[in-house]
């Protein structure tokens, strides 16, 4: 669901973040194989997994003192390969237990509801409220209603209360969702202060704990534990604002330039300690980002429908031109499938005859 759309007919729409109680622990065994057969699973595999499942225990252990051992009757292995899969299997049949008038995305133990309305004091996402609890008490999840959360987007939100077990769900102005932080108005202001600020605690950490002076150790060390957290999902949130930009990008200036000075070398300018660290500008780097994305859902790479992200010109044969949609708002002239159309267009048209996107990547950084 792509919460801009809404606003292009001046629409709101409310969102409810679930939170399952122990979720993965939880699962009763007998039912998750009885959903297992039902899923089409026969024969050797579904011995295996009933064999993977049945005849666990546990024990505690306080200092030198081993408890004895208990039998698990409930969920699903941790740490395992199998044990994320199994618990989609699941609640694979929560979104049909739900109301078709309000939308439902779920990863793994992740769920939100949310339905999109022009303040008609719908009762949909209150019945599905009631039928997502029944469905809990049916399969054995209970949820917790203080770790629930309410977001309101729309400027003319009435902000309706929603109930769980008759507890009122907390109202929210931002909410971490799959680690990006979303807010009520969409600017993620919130998600790019946090990760600037941790990627600066990061940064001080290995500046300081690692006492190597190689230059590529710490640029190696930078990239996996300080850039990694500023390029995580930025193809949601890539800054428009210049403000936003900047303040990013302070961060690898500040890394590189006191590695620089850590390992004793002469003083650079930003430029020139990008080409000798072998880096980009990160503005860059989202960018090649954007558009490797993009390749993705125009070549049938991903599980997005080309033809329902993107309006193709029907004027070019040769390549696959894009056509912007009208905005009328900046919400949506910063979504992705908005700001990309422009940087998209103007890319050679050898690069997009490519048809694998780890080569078309690094033509791409060749080009930027």
């Amino acid at each position: 669901m792509n919460f801009t759309m809404p606003f292009k007919n001046n629409c709101n729409v409310d969102v409810i973040y679930i939170d399952f109680k122990k979720a993965f622990d939880s699962v009763p065994i007998n039912l998750l194989l009885y959903k297992l057969k039902r899923a089409g699973i026969t024969g050797k595999l579904l011995t295996f997994l009933e064999n993977f499942l049945t005849n666990r225990s546990f024990r505690v252990k306080i200092d030198d003192v081993l408890s004895e051992n208990k039998p698990i009757h409930s969920g699903v292995p941790q740490g395992s390969v199998l044990g994320p899969l199994l618990f989609l299997i699941f609640i694979n049949d929560l979104p049909n237990y739900i109301s078709e008038n309000v939308g439902i995305k779920m990863y793994a133990d992740d769920v939100k509801l949310y339905k999109v309305h022009k303040n008609d004091r719908s009762t949909d996402l209150t019945n599905a409220l009631i039928k997502l609890e029944k469905w809990g008490q049916l399969n054995g999840l209970e949820i917790s209603p203080e770790k629930c959360f309410s977001l309101y987007i729309g400027k003319s939100n009435i902000m309706e209360d929603y109930y769980l077990y008759e507890k009122k769900i907390q109202k929210c102005e931002n909410i971490r969702d799959l680690g990006v932080i979303i807010d009520n108005k969409l600017t993620f202001t919130d998600h790019i202060s946090r990760i600037v600020r941790n990627a600066y605690l990061k940064s001080h950490q290995i500046l300081r704990i690692m006492k190597t002076r190689e230059l590529n150790t710490l640029i190696l060390a930078y990239k996996s534990y300080v850039r990694s957290q500023l390029e995580y999902a930025t193809e949601i949130w890539n800054p428009s604002q210049n403000k936003d930009i900047i303040k990013i990008e302070k961060v690898q200036k500040f890394f590189t330039r006191i590695a620089f000075k850590k390992c004793g070398l002469v003083y650079k300018n930003y430029k020139e300690r990008l080409k000798i660290c072998n880096l980009h500008e990160l503005s860059t780097r989202r960018t090649i980002s954007d558009m490797t994305t993009t390749f993705k859902i125009i070549k049938g790479l991903t599980c997005s429908n080309p033809n329902k992200c993107f309006i193709f010109s029907k004027r070019s044969l040769r390549r696959p031109l894009l056509l912007r949609v009208r905005s009328h708002t900046t919400k949506s002239q910063r979504n992705f499938f908005h700001r990309i159309v422009k940087e998209w267009n103007c890319l050679p048209s050898e690069t997009i005859k490519i048809n694998k996107h780890k080569e078309f990547r690094e033509l791409l950084k060749t080009l930027y």
